[in-house]
C-alpha cells in the first residue's frame, strides 16, 4: 500500500469516509475488536481503539508529508464547514 492510498472506510450513522494510509508499507494487522464495538475508535483511540498496524517502508521521508499543527487545524475546520454546507443542502 502507498501513502495516500485508500485502505478502508470509516462510517458513522450518516456518513462514510475514506481511510487513507498515512504511510507506505504493509498492513500487518487489523483490529477486529472494533468491528464489534466501533465506539472504541472514539473512546480509546490510543489503546483498544486502534485500527491497523503498518510496517512502514519509507517512514523517514513520508513523515514530512503528514499534516500537523496549524495545517491540521485548518484542514479540520474546512472539513467541518464542508460537511455543514452539505447537510444544509440536503434539507
Amino acid at each position: 500500500m502507498s501513502q495516500g492510498e485508500v485502505c478502508g472506510k470509516i462510517q458513522s450513522r450518516k456518513w462514510i469516509g475514506k481511510l487513507v494510509a498515512p504511510v507506505s508499507g504493509e498492513i500487518l494487522e487489523t483490529n477486529e475488536a472494533i468491528e464489534d464495538d466501533t465506539s472504541l475508535v472514539n473512546t480509546d483511540p490510543y489503546g483498544k481503539g486502534w485500527i491497523l498496524v503498518i510496517e512502514a517502508s519509507n517512514l523517514d521521508e513520508e513523515l514530512g508529508n503528514l499534516m500537523k499543527g496549524n495545517a491540521l487545524v485548518s484542514f479540520i475546520e474546512a472539513e467541518v464547514k464542508r460537511a455543514e454546507e452539505e447537510k444544509a443542502k440536503a434539507k
